[in-house]
């Protein structure tokens, strides 16, 4: 029923991600051949000053089906974050971001972490991942967004950051920028790993989140189960280190956004296990947007079977596809305004 209610609901709301219309100086550029809208993703390699001394940095990328083969109509553009020890491939493999069902009209990039310490491959923010001064994920993340804007036709108010786990924490470091948040319009984290200053060798998600938004807003979103023994709802996480418990982070980007003494909507959605928790500002509703989800772990929530181990993690499939909640939340927001509806 919830999964029903969802598409009703977004049918009703949802403008397409394909609206923009502030092109980027990529608009006209040759698509280089054998790369088809709506066709198989490809990988690509850039050269990058995000490690210390520069290197290659690798990255997957999807043309939409509804983007224009002259490439110039300005599409959106979706960076899709991964989690630690996650490939990007597994990463649109388990969010379907690249498939037409849910997405047309959004070219989306999936970027590739390093595996260059234990445990694995992993972002910038976790307290195993190597000291910004060896790899800064975000200059990673600025260099994309210049690489893409440039070769192809992209809607420069349109840019969007999606992460899960540790891929999250990231998008949140990229909101506190303020370099990256006045390229990004809005920022959206499943299961995200925000880590207390105490927990990192390097002050990330609170005494050094400065964003200066100066009255600007940056639209904030996450989805996290109340089961999540990964990144627990509460922050502790016991051994691992301690993250910031989900309603501290939430408020924390209702003040940065102005939005202090706001007070939340709450709606219980499929039965009561999903609670939609709400931050409005200045007319613009869902500003900062929270969905708790019951009996739900770590993971991505999809009807689809992920394997493992995802399953194992996520404690199985939901009736609903976060994809979809996220997408079209997503559509809202232009960096030219709070909401575009």
């Amino acid at each position: 029923m919830f999964g029903l209610f969802l598409a009703a609901f977004f049918t009703l709301q949802s403008t397409s991600l394909a609206s923009g219309k502030r092109g980027s100086s990529g608009c006209g550029q040759p698509i280089p051949d054998g790369f088809t809208p709506g066709g198989p993703s490809n990988n690509f390699t850039i050269q990058s000053q995000s490690q210390a001394g520069g290197g290659t940095r690798q990255y997957i990328r999807h043309l939409p089906q509804n983007f224009s083969p002259q490439n110039d109509q300005p599409a959106p553009l979706i960076l899709a974050f991964h989690g630690q020890m996650q490939p990007a491939w597994s990463m649109e493999r388990i969010t379907g971001l690249s498939t037409p069902e849910f997405n047309k009209d959004a070219i989306v990039v999936y970027p590739q972490g390093l595996d260059v310490r234990e445990p694995g491959v992993q972002w910038l923010g976790d307290p195993a991942a190597p000291p910004s001064s060896e790899i800064d994920d975000r200059v990673f993340a600025n260099e994309l967004i210049d690489s893409l804007t440039s070769s192809l036709c992209i809607d420069e108010s349109r840019i969007y950051a999606v992460g899960l786990s540790n891929g999250g924490g990231l998008t949140g470091l990229l909101a506190c920028s303020p370099t990256l948040n006045r390229r990004i319009a809005a920022v959206a984290a499943i299961a995200a790993a925000y880590y207390k200053d105490s927990s990192l060798t390097e002050p990330w998600f609170e005494a050094a989140c400065n964003p200066e938004l100066s009255g600007r807003k940056l639209p904030m979103m996450e989805l996290h189960g109340l089961n999540d023994t990964v990144i627990a709802y509460d922050g502790h996480n016991n051994p691992s280190a301690d993250t910031i418990p989900l309603p501290e982070w939430m408020d924390s980007w209702v003040e940065r956004n102005g939005c202090s003494g706001t007070e939340p909507q709450t709606d219980n959605l499929d039965g009561g296990n999903i609670t939609k928790i709400s931050w409005p500002c200045d007319g613009a509703q869902d500003l900062v947007l929270h969905y708790q989800i019951n009996n739900f772990g770590h993971g991505w929530p999809s009807t689809a079977a992920q394997g493992e181990p995802f399953e194992t993690l996520r404690l199985g499939p939901t009736t609903w596809n976060a994809t979809t909640v996220i997408l079209n939340w997503l559509s809202k927001w232009t960096l030219d305004s709070h909401s575009t509806r």
